[in-house]
């Protein structure tokens, strides 16, 4: 068993191979309890500033962007410890396939931290209009959707 485990196997071990994958697996399938935690605690900070905050409409808006977040953190930074295979690695145009796909795992990360960015946005607003509501001038309503809009 141990001399499978320490086959190479694309300049990587087998070992190596499991360790990634498992923890890609775990936090894939536990990304919901611990973007839950997590929201948990930004709920905290966001009370202390603004103490009429509903924590349900809070973990509603959060938990799913910040669970797909932390999810595509994980398995970027979980790939990236392993040794990309000079087999592979062609040139396509100017650039070549390790490039290219760090590339597109950028661009795949900032895309869901721009989500999660839109949701706070979102949570924001409905905090800001439910005070706004409160007072009888309605400019102040619009001026909210306004940015709203405008930040997103």
């Amino acid at each position: 068993m141990n001399e499978f485990m320490n086959r190479i196997w694309y300049e990587n071990m087998v070992r190596d191979y499991l360790i990634i994958g498992g923890v890609i697996l775990f936090v894939w399938f536990l990304k919901k309890f611990i973007s839950r935690y997590l929201a948990g605690l930004l709920y905290r900070l966001v009370h202390q500033v603004w103490k009429d905050v509903d924590k349900q409409s809070f973990i509603r808006l959060v938990v799913k962007p910040l669970g797909r977040f932390l999810a595509i953190l994980v398995t970027i930074v979980a790939l990236f410890k392993l040794k990309f295979p000079q087999e592979f690695n062609v040139d396509v145009y100017k650039y070549t396939v390790k490039e290219i796909i760090h590339c597109a795992g950028n661009i795949i990360l900032i895309v869901s931290f721009t989500s999660l960015l839109i949701r706070i946005i979102d949570f924001i607003a409905l905090i800001l209009e439910k005070r706004a509501n409160l007072t009888p001038d309605q400019s102040d309503n619009q001026l909210i959707v306004f940015f709203r809009d405008f930040f997103k």
